[in-house]
């Protein structure tokens, strides 16, 4: 989009202001964040926010309307994180919670390497994280669906 436009200046500008509204959404999370316990049910709903957030994002926009759009899921991305990492420690065995959630920041890392190394070949599409998205959907729904032992009647 900065090359197309002629605005290589958005290339930084993007990253920039992703980050700052993350800082935002996390100040904004933890002040306004539930009295309860967080649940899976929650992280769930915050990563739908959070991957709604990028649909506007791939419709051809000038891009002053790409820095203002960018900041949508950069403001959702820190509380994602903040539960993703509450909920996996609250579900680790004891005295495993920092491994966990370890395991949890190496994945992220590697995910997002993969996917930068795969944008450039892929000239950018937009289908490279559509299909990464639905991957993840898959593997998720396929580990949270119940065992077929658990729907048999007992007896």
């Amino acid at each position: 989009m900065a090359q197309q436009q002629d605005a290589l200046w958005v290339a930084g500008a993007v990253p920039a202001l992703f980050s700052a509204a993350g800082l935002l959404g996390g100040v904004l999370f933890v002040r306004f964040q539930p009295a309860t316990a967080l649940r899976p049910r929650q992280l769930m709903l915050l990563a739908g926010v959070f991957a709604a957030c990028w649909l506007p994002l791939l419709a051809p926009l000038p891009a002053a309307a790409v820095l203002l759009l960018v900041m949508l899921p950069g403001a959702a991305f820190v509380p994602v994180l903040t539960v993703a990492s509450l909920t996996l420690a609250s579900i680790a065995p004891p005295g495993t919670s920092t491994e966990a959630v370890g395991w949890m920041s190496s994945a992220i890392r590697l995910g997002l390497a993969g996917g930068t190394a795969l944008a450039g070949p892929l000239g950018g599409h937009f289908a490279v994280p559509l299909m990464a998205a639905a991957l993840c959907a898959l593997l998720l729904s396929a580990r949270t669906a119940p065992t077929w032992s658990a729907l048999r009647a007992p007896g």
